[in-house]
């Protein structure tokens, strides 16, 4: 049976496989753009329709792709020229893109030209303004059309993010018919913006790098650096050892992900075997998106032959349940689809503020994409499955709270000489010797989740940055007016004594803490924690204290799976015709209690792998 749904028109990218329909609809009949200005730009593809900078009076509206979906805009048209443009929908980052939603109208007007800089820090907003004027100038028009399923499908992919990517590239190299349903406007998910890390072992980069590793190591390390085997599950943690190499392999070599030739230990908790490379991309923000890009060029193929189709912006709703309790299809809205195999790949439930408040934070905030809602969960919850490790979360130290659960800026943490204390005023480690681990303990176990960053005046550098954005933007800010913006917000404290410093936060132990600190610096010994390092002394003030709570990139715990990537209930008992992939199995059940560098792009490349297999079996296809 052929089933309809509403989406936007769109586009497959090999990149980001973006819907390219994204435009406005004028409120006048006439597009701003004049019939020569048009046909200008037809003759020179380069040069926009609106380069003439003439337009027809009007009110017209248009859409852009933001960094977060559609951002829509009103734009008039006075006297020939652009007098005014507002955004009047966006779902951009806080805080990141606020630079960009306030310079780039003013800029366009001013301009008389949807044509002009991008605002550094967050050039994806900026350029999704210039597309949606460009758009309404033109009177390029916003289509609804109705998108017909053309495929019967063997396996449902619920999500496309990397995992989803995987596992939907791999069901249609198997033979299965596809049909990937990703609720965002674009595919790839939080691997767009992540680094490109990805971890495994026996893989082929490792060994032409002359390092000897083994499954049997990697998950040595699993138990040794995770707390133990109580705290993972150990028939997926051997059977992820024994085959990420394997999916390694595979992304270079059939999907043609370009990898560089690096093996080290990965920028988290150092494992006895270097076992951790990189795209070409490298381990910085945007290295992931090399993984995005290999994977959508496949699917696309596959798309293309007929053996699979990508509903963008498609909200799965539901899952579907037989009378055993088994899975056999999903729900979009109030339109049932079914399959004999559905993977779930949703991601983790890192920007489900209910979801990380009900197991592991009194006070935090997320990085993670808006995407990452917990859905996945909620299905297993409603199949029945079992759950592990939601006790247990990783997180990062540093974030302050502009802009509520949305991580947005970030305190230098480490900053010349500056201490952490805790809600009373107590220091609570060796600052600057605090490994990647030990910083996201602190952040996590404190009280309130709350951890002050105190430093002096004298401490502060116009050459440093005490700030610096999130999101995918580094840009850092002048310490004097993010500062003096910060103390009128009511997120940093200033104030010439420790001693009002602690009363302005509430510190009781505040100024003890700090006469401590001083006379340790003194004598040249930290005597609380044995800090040596950047030992620098509390002058004269005045002194600052900064909030900052945790912020979050991934979650660690997940729905109980076996080998078989099924999900399994408490009695021991699996879930029929479900298959879950991605940071939705969580990291720690795999990993243990600990960060190993790669170890998510390594999930979501193994486990994407096998739901895909598994899932095609299921639905009576051969698997060599």
């Amino acid at each position: 049976m052929k089933r309809k749904m509403k989406t936007l028109a769109s586009l497959l990218l090999a990149l980001a496989m973006v819907l390219t329909a994204c435009a406005g609809t004028p409120t006048e009949t006439t597009p701003a753009a004049t019939e020569a200005q048009t046909e200008a730009a037809t003759e020179a593809e380069e040069t926009p329709a609106v380069s003439e900078n003439t337009y027809t009076d009007g009110t017209y509206t248009g859409t852009g792709t933001g960094m977060n979906g559609d951002v829509k805009v009103s734009v008039t048209v006075e006297g020939g020229k652009i007098t005014a443009v507002e955004v009047t929908e966006q779902n951009e980052t806080p805080g990141t893109a606020d630079p960009a939603l306030e310079q780039i109208p003013t800029a366009i007007v001013e301009a008389n030209s949807p044509e002009v800089e991008a605002v550094s820090g967050a050039t994806m907003t900026s350029n999704a303004i210039m597309e949606a004027v460009t758009n309404a100038l033109n009177g390029v028009t916003e289509e609804e059309t109705t998108t017909e399923i053309t495929i019967d499908p063997d396996v449902i992919v619920v999500g496309a993010g990397m995992s989803g990517l995987v596992a939907s590239v791999r069901a249609a190299e198997l033979g299965a018919k596809v049909l990937v349903l990703e609720q965002n406007f674009r595919v790839g998910g939080s691997a767009n913006t992540a680094g490109g890390s990805i971890s495994g072992a026996g893989y082929n980069i490792q060994i032409a790098a002359g390092i000897e590793d083994s499954p049997e190591a990697f998950y040595d390390d699993f138990v040794n650096m995770g707390g133990g085997e109580e705290n993972l599950n150990p028939e997926i943690a051997l059977y992820h050892a024994e085959h990420s190499g394997e999916a390694i392999n595979w992304l270079q070599d059939y999907v043609g992900v370009a990898f560089s030739d690096t093996v080290d230990s990965g920028g988290y908790l150092t494992m006895n075997t270097d076992r951790v490379t990189y795209t070409a991309g490298g381990a910085s923000s945007g290295g992931g998106s090399y993984f995005v890009e290999a994977l959508s060029e496949k699917l696309n193929e596959a798309i293309e032959a007929g053996n699979a189709q990508l509903c963008l912006d498609t909200m799965v709703t539901d899952i579907v349940l037989d009378d055993d309790g088994n899975v056999v299809g999903v729900m979009v809205g109030d339109m049932e689809i079914d399959a004999p195999s559905t993977i779930i790949a949703t991601g983790g439930y890192g920007y489900s503020e209910k979801w990380l408040k009900e197991y592991n934070f009194t006070n935090i905030t997320s990085n993670d994409p808006s995407t990452a809602i917990g859905s996945g969960l909620d299905f297993a919850h409603k199949a029945g499955a079992a759950f592990d490790n939601m006790d247990y979360c990783s997180c990062y130290g540093g974030s302050v709270p502009v802009s509520g659960f949305q991580a947005s800026l970030r305190c230098t943490i480490n900053y010349n000489g500056a201490i952490w204390v805790n809600i009373d005023g107590d220091r609570v480690f060796n600052e600057p010797a605090a490994t990647s681990m030990d910083k996201r303990t602190v952040w996590r176990t404190a009280e309130e989740n709350t951890i002050y960053v105190v430093l002096a005046e004298s401490m502060l550098s116009d050459d440093e940055p005490l700030f610096t954005g999130m999101m995918s933007n580094s840009e850092g800010f002048t310490n004097d007016e993010k500062i003096a913006e910060l103390i009128e917000e009511g997120y940093m404290f200033k104030a010439d004594t420790i001693e009002e410093l602690g009363e302005m936060i509430g510190a009781e132990n505040l100024a003890a803490t700090v006469a401590q600190y001083n006379a340790d610096c003194a004598a040249g010994e930290d005597s609380v924690f044995g800090r040596t390092e950047n030992l620098v002394p509390f002058e004269e003030g005045p002194y600052y204290a900064v909030l900052t709570w945790p912020y979050l990139m991934m979650t660690a715990g997940g729905p109980r799976i076996n080998d078989q990537a099924q999900m399994v209930r408490e009695d021991g008992t699996v879930v029929g015709g479900a298959y879950l992939a991605g940071e939705l199995i969580g990291s720690a059940n795999i990993a243990g209690h600990n960060t190993i560098g790669g170890i998510g792009h390594g999930i979501c490349a193994t486990w994407g792998m096998r739901a895909a297999e598994m899932a095609c079996e299921n639905a009576g296809i051969t698997v060599e």
